[in-house]
């Protein structure tokens, strides 16, 4: 059924690019944008057999420009002469490209420009000898005809490798989006990871607690209830921390991606965060500015945490910056002596005195919704502190006025990175 939409498609379109044309040589003989396209439709959907093709295509476009003809001159007989030989054009541009190229074992732009131009030509004798008898032919039609097929083969070719270009280019597109996004959640899977782990050592200690209670109860005279509660809780909390053992690993599992061998250079780094923000600025319609500085450049093994860090950092800032009229975010990398630095700076309305020395704990947050009392986890910057501190050994400080604007600068020894040469 498909091929027969696409058969039919081609024979229209074919049919409507025909009366694009100029009269050459003969009464009724045409020189078409049609067989540029002819072509380049046989080439594009190679399953169609291209004399069935020529055949429909024989049928549907005479008869489309006849009844135009026919219009004009309300004369059947000559419009018949006039429409009548595109007929074996168009039949035997199908019968010979099936033999030049479809039916070829080696298929390639070259041979294809080539038949394109043999079908052009040959069909073109063969609807000139129909129109002329042969009688009429002559060296200078030959050589007229030998320059127009050359020169439409080629435009179909140019058309051809055009759209393969194109393809390619939007399949390379794709393929980096599709990358950018994989690498962002798989940063952001993985964080989630690291702070889940860190949290089974704080689920075995509410559990040594728990047993640890149940055997001061069980020593002491307390009543029964209680001592079975505290051992229940003690049970409980070890079925929870083998669950939540159970999903760690699952999660794990999921998130081990042979990228994790690899390094990533600062800049490819900066160049998807880049990205990233770009798209939520634009599709958010905020007004504000991103300004990169990136004087050194270095290699990542665990990019996907670094990433982790950045993002929580450039996020946090864009979120304070969100009712300034006009932001500006400044994203620093420098070397400073044996160290890193990358700072991250914003004109937002920075954080108050008091909670500057809670911002890193985990579960602080400031994004407190009145309407619904709902309160984010506030696990962003404790998250940063974590990785920066255990991951790349590094530490991270905070610089922050009220209304004006906050600068978070992390450092990490260079000899944590692999070095590259700018």
């Amino acid at each position: 059924m498909n091929k027969l939409k696409h058969t039919l498609l081609i024979a229209a379109c074919v049919a409507l690019a025909s009366q694009f044309h100029f009269n050459y040589f003969v009464q009724g003989f045409i020189i078409t944008l049609s067989v540029i396209l002819l072509p380049i439709f046989l080439y594009n959907y190679a399953e169609l057999n291209p004399i069935i093709v020529g055949f429909v295509t024989g049928i549907v476009s005479p008869l489309f420009r006849g009844i135009i003809e026919y219009t004009e001159i309300r004369d059947l007989p000559i419009t018949w002469i006039m429409v009548g030989p595109d007929v074996f054009f168009y039949f035997a541009y199908g019968v010979i490209y099936y033999f030049l190229y479809f039916n070829a074992a080696e298929k390639n732009i070259t041979r294809f420009t080539v038949a394109a131009f043999f079908c052009d030509f040959l069909s073109n004798m063969v609807e000139m000898g129909v129109r002329t008898s042969i009688v009429g032919m002559n060296m200078e039609i030959i050589r007229n005809l030998i320059v127009i097929a050359a020169v439409r083969a080629f435009i179909a070719m140019g058309v051809i490798i055009s759209i393969k270009h194109y393809r390619g280019f939007l399949a390379k597109q794709e393929h980096e989006e599709r990358y950018r996004r994989l690498m962002l959640l798989t940063s952001s899977f993985k964080s989630e990871i690291y702070f889940m782990n860190k949290n089974i050592s704080e689920i075995e200690d509410v559990m040594k607690k728990s047993y640890f209670a149940y055997k001061v109860i069980s020593e002491n005279d307390y009543p029964y209830e209680l001592k079975h509660l505290a051992l229940d809780i003690a049970k409980d909390v070890h079925e929870i921390k083998k669950g939540y053992i159970r999903v760690i690993n699952g999660l794990e599992q999921m998130a081990r991606d042979k990228t994790d061998g690899t390094c990533m250079s600062i800049k490819d780094i900066i160049s998807i965060l880049e990205t990233d923000t770009k798209e939520y600025i634009r599709l958010n319609k905020l007004n504000i500015e991103l300004l990169f500085d990136i004087k050194a450049d270095f290699n990542v093994a665990e990019h996907f945490y670094f990433m982790s860090v950045l993002r929580n950092l450039i996020n946090n800032s864009i979120e304070a910056m969100e009712k300034r009229r006009k932001g500006v975010l400044k994203i620093n990398i420098f070397e400073d002596g044996d160290d890193y630095v990358i700072s991250v700076a914003d004109n937002g309305e920075g954080i108050k005195k008091d909670n500057i020395d809670y911002i890193f704990n985990p579960g602080f947050s400031t994004k407190f919704d009145e309407n619904t009392g709902d309160i984010e986890r506030g696990l962003g910057l404790a998250l940063v502190r974590d990785l920066t501190r255990d991951v790349f050994q590094g530490s991270i400080s905070v610089k922050s006025e009220l209304n004006k604007g906050t600068s978070f600068n992390i450092t990490v020894p260079s000899r944590i990175f692999g070095r590259k040469e700018l």
